[in-house]
């Protein structure tokens, strides 16, 4: 059973006077049948906790820079009606004893933890947002990784790796971007995709009419969970792994890449969709950084004279992890140069950046 945490803040202009503030509370309190327990903050303000034979649990602190915060938690099936009374006869008695020193009063909605279905999943910068998931679809664990496809009214279906956010089946956005946004001729071409589980690359290239796509992608749970529960994203394409002009290798694409390269195998387009650039340039980043760089390295081998490379970079906001991939694209094998864009993906509910790279 999930708990319901409600939350009311008032923020001061100066301290409120606590006694009269608690005094003026004490009859709410009273009425709902809550046991009130003081506790020492040794001059820090006031803090109580309050406690309901329905189970209510409630924290009000009057801190001495001047906020006041009230937290309550609830068992799902509560009763809502007398939860918002309470809610209400809170904020009205409070806006009458701290009447001329509020300077602002915030109400959340109700943060739901425990449920069934998750429904909170944090931005690439660290923002918690609220999606409007009612469903699990799809949830394996590989040898790679965990895998969830969610269902959002809004996005459709989401495809979630390892608590990330990867792709729903409202992101055309996103895949446009990171296969050049129509600027491309693909007709004719050879085009390597690297990753690309959820098959919505691949779907939108063959439409394309290449002469050849090669898909790697190792992890086969991810195309199993996406060919079922991401129709609107991937189509028909990953029904067969391969096609009259497409073949989807499930490997590691890293000895592929080498093969490849070896082999004197080269391509028109490289997308990457392995992975994004990290959050961080913090040392226990280090493994991800050597692997991009790798996967960089490689890939620019196998590219034509005048082909293009074509990735996802992070969130817009992530300035320093993107100034240090650019940073990484100059001590590459051979010589690049760099274009980018700023691609908003409607689940990510976030500016993306994605970019071109194409030897110098």
């Amino acid at each position: 059973m999930a708990v319901l945490h409600y939350t009311l803040d008032f923020k001061l202009r100066a301290p409120a006077d606590v006694s009269a503030t608690v005094h003026g509370l004490q009859s709410i309190f009273q009425e709902q049948e809550m046991t009130e327990n003081v506790h020492n903050l040794y001059g820090h303000g006031y803090l109580a906790t309050f406690v309901g034979k329905n189970g209510r649990f409630a924290i009000l602190r009057m801190h001495s820079h001047g906020l006041v915060t009230f937290d309550l938690q609830c068992l799902e099936g509560d009763d809502v009606a007398q939860v918002d009374n309470l809610l209400n006869a809170l904020e009205k008695k409070l806006k009458a004893l701290l009447d001329g020193n509020i300077q602002r009063i915030k109400r959340l909605p109700v943060l739901i933890r425990g449920s069934d279905v998750d429904r909170y999943w944090p931005t690439a910068d660290g923002r918690l947002m609220e999606y409007d998931i009612d469903e699990v679809v799809y949830e394996k664990d590989s040898a790679y990784q965990n895998i969830k496809i969610l269902h959002s009214r809004q996005f459709g279906n989401i495809l979630i790796l390892n608590g990330d956010v990867n792709l729903a089946e409202s992101d055309l956005p996103y895949t446009q971007a990171i296969m050049g946004s129509g600027k491309e001729h693909y007709a004719g071409k050879e085009v390597l995709i690297l990753g690309g589980g959820d098959g919505g690359i691949l779907h939108e290239a063959v439409k394309l009419k290449p002469k050849m796509i090669t898909m790697v992608e190792i992890d086969e749970l991810v195309i199993d969970g996406c060919r079922k529960h991401m129709r609107k994203t991937c189509g028909n394409v990953l029904d067969n792994l391969k096609g009259d002009c497409y073949e989807v290798l499930v490997q590691d694409c890293v000895p592929v890449l080498k093969k490849f390269a070896e082999q004197g195998r080269t391509f028109d387009y490289v997308i990457n969709d392995l992975t994004a650039v990290p959050i961080s340039t913090a040392p226990e980043e280090d493994s991800t950084w050597e692997f991009l760089r790798l996967i960089l390295d490689l890939s620019i081998r196998v590219l034509r004279p005048g082909g293009k490379y074509f990735t996802q970079g992070n969130c817009v906001n992530l300035t320093d992890a993107l100034r240090e991939y650019e940073k990484l694209l100059g001590r590459l094998s051979c010589k690049v140069d760099f274009s980018k864009e700023v691609v908003c993906v409607p689940s990510y509910m976030e500016l993306w950046v994605f970019y071109t790279i194409w030897k110098k």
